[in-house]
């Protein structure tokens, strides 16, 4: 059957550029300038496109997302098929993903960076949420996570208002329960965090489980720091606080003229990020021993690479 879904995907991958080459455009014009005029952020819709495409490929059960996305106004689903239908044919045909895949652990390409990523916190997030009471999504942007099973968990969604405004409209829109999230609105770089969401009915005594995906590198160290110490002495003992951090590999692509520029267009920049070229585990151990919280599971994706991993998703436990 893979011989044959070749035979399948080679033609009509050569026939298909005109149409792939129109619906990337639209999808792009969509993310980029769509988000900029809504003042929501263009990396947030990637990511959502990343998920809404693992799980028309059925390598990730989420039905709120493939809704969702057929109203959000700065994303085209429809053009995102279009785009790989190529792909999702051979796999249809064969049964094995060409693109999106599932790397093996440590060849992770930064094409893979939102299905690997996804997948890895995951598998933290399932086997983490039994062991707490409440689930809070630090930058949250159009994540569905919160309307999946959570295990009875409290859960609080949290960020900057414009982004809250917009998802709830379109989780509206979709027909998708959301009374079961608070919503919390807030400013990484200027509010106080716990101080927000205890307002909203959050409750430090319980173990909680913070979810903090993809935000670390548009913030400085010290807000990075601030942050992990604020939740680190502030709530329960048992409390894990899950994130990503970024190597200089991905941290120099990121920075780079035409990275920036697109960036610029949702008013985003980068800052945070490690030296991963050589011993990366002791720069990630060091650096979340000065905040004095124990590490558990890591992640380090692209670490078979010379120039090592280009960033890491890691389990960092309180108390």
């Amino acid at each position: 059957m893979n011989a044959l879904s070749w035979l399948v995907f080679l033609p009509l991958q050569l026939l298909w550029v005109p149409n792939q080459t129109m619906a990337s455009l639209w999808v792009a014009y969509k993310q980029l300038l769509v988000s900029r005029r809504l003042g929501v952020s263009q990396t947030a819709i990637e990511v959502f496109n990343g998920r809404w495409t693992m799980a028309m490929f059925d390598m990730r059960d989420d039905p709120a997302t493939l809704i969702l996305g057929s109203v959000l106004p700065n994303t085209s689903v429809r053009g995102l098929f279009v785009a790989l239908f190529p792909f999702w044919a051979k796999w249809k045909v064969s049964g094995e993903h060409l693109f999106p895949r599932i790397p093996k652990p440590g060849k992770e390409s930064i094409a893979d960076l939102v299905t690997a990523r996804t997948l890895y916190f995951d598998q933290i997030i399932d086997r983490t949420l039994p062991e707490v009471e409440q689930f809070v999504m630090l930058g949250a942007g159009y994540d569905t996570r919160a309307y999946r099973a959570l295990h009875g968990a409290k859960v609080f969604e949290v960020d900057q208002p414009v982004v809250q405004q917009h998802k709830r409209q379109c989780l509206k829109a979709a027909g998708i329960r959301h009374d079961h999230v608070t919503f919390v609105s807030l400013d990484f770089s200027r509010d106080t965090l716990l101080a927000k969401l205890r307002d909203a009915g959050f409750d430090a005594s319980l173990p909680t489980l913070f979810l903090w995906e993809g935000v670390t590198l548009y913030l400085h160290e010290t807000a990075v720091r601030d942050t992990m110490r604020e939740l680190r002495t502030q709530c329960a003992p048992g409390s894990v606080l899950l994130a990503d951090f970024y190597g200089d590999r991905f941290m120099q692509r990121a920075q780079s003229a035409a990275a920036s520029k697109l960036l610029e267009l949702t008013a985003e920049t980068v800052h945070f990020g490690f030296s991963f070229c050589q011993d990366w585990a002791a720069e990630l151990d060091t650096f979340v021993a000065s905040e004095r919280y124990t590490l558990g599971d890591t992640h380090f994706m692209g670490s078979n690479h010379k120039r090592g991993p280009y960033m890491v998703v890691a389990e960092l436990r309180m108390g």
